[in-house]
C-alpha cells in the first residue's frame, strides 16, 4: 500500500493482514502531488519487488481551492491523473516482464462532463473552477487507460477503468 500519510496507512495495512491473514502487506510513502517522491517509489519498489500482480491506481483529491502541486502543476490533475501516469510508466515494464499483470486505474462518472483544456491545464488564464477541475483529470484518467489498453494489446496484461 502506499500513501502520502504514514499513519492511516499502517493502520489500513494492518488491518487489511488483519482481515486477510496475508502478511505480505506493506506500507509505503508515496505523495502523488510530488514527482520526486514518486521515482523514489518506483525506483524501490523495483529493486525490492521482482514481480508485480497488480497496480491500484485509486488515489484522488477532490473540489479543492486551486493549489499547485510540489512541481507547479494545479492539484487535482497533478495528483489524479499525472501521478498516476508516472508511476505507472515507470512500472510498466516490471508489469508486463510479470505476466497476467493488472493496471486498475479508478475514475469516476464525473468524466462524462469533463474537457480537458490542453491550453490551460494549470488553470492560470481562466477562473479556477473546482468542479471542472477535478471532471477533467477524471476524463485524464479514462483516456489514458484507454491509450493504455491499446498500446498493450496482445500483451499479458489486464487494464481496466472502475468507475466510482
Amino acid at each position: 500500500m502506499a500513501c502520502r500519510d504514514m499513519g492511516k496507512c499502517e493502520n489500513a495495512a494492518r488491518e487489511v493482514r488483519g482481515k486477510t491473514l496475508n502478511h505480505n502487506v506493506f506500507a509505503k510513502h508515496l505523495d502523488l502531488a510530488s514527482t520526486k517522491s514518486i521515482k523514489e517509489f518506483a525506483k524501490n519498489i523495483l529493486k525490492e519487488e521482482h514481480h508485480i500482480d497488480v497496480l491500484i491506481n485509486n488515489a484522488a483529491v477532490m473540489r479543492c481551492p486551486h493549489w499547485k502541486t510540489e512541481d507547479g502543476f494545479e492539484m487535482q490533475f497533478g495528483v489524479n491523473h499525472l501521478g498516476h501516469f508516472l508511476l505507472t510508466n515507470l512500472l510498466l515494464d516490471r508489469l508486463k516482464e510479470s505476466g497476467q499483470s493488472r493496471i486498475i486505474n479508478v475514475s469516476s462518472l464525473a468524466h462524462i462532463v469533463g474537457e480537458i483544456d490542453f491550453q490551460d491545464l494549470n488553470w492560470e488564464k481562466k477562473k479556477y473552477d473546482t468542479k471542472a477541475a477535478y471532471c477533467q483529470s477524471k476524463l485524464a484518467n479514462v483516456l489514458f487507460t484507454n491509450e493504455l489498453a491499446k498500446r498493450l494489446q496482445g500483451k499479458d496484461l489486464t487494464k481496466y477503468n472502475n468507475f466510482v
